[in-house]
């Protein structure tokens, strides 16, 4: 599994929508629920890479399937032999 996952962009408004679907005002509540910055919520909702635990727990928080919202075409480095 690589070390980073990004939403697919197809599903960004989606998934933001659920936000508030899930009882999460704003992305500070939602991370702070989780434990996590406010900026890695962030990136994870704009389609940047966050590393995958984190996306996994975002996906959970807010009631998403990560394997169908993650963008699996992400490069990771290769780990050191």
């Amino acid at each position: 599994m690589p070390r980073s996952l990004r939403l697919r962009l197809k599903c960004i408004p989606a998934v933001k929508s659920s936000l508030l679907r899930n009882g999460f005002p704003s992305q500070k509540i939602l991370a702070e629920d989780l434990g996590i910055a406010q900026s890695t919520v962030s990136h994870f909702l704009n389609g940047k890479p966050v590393d995958y635990v984190n996306f996994i727990e975002i996906c959970r928080g807010l009631n998403q399937e990560w394997r169908d919202i993650a963008d699996f075409e992400l490069e990771s480095l290769p780990d050191e032999v």
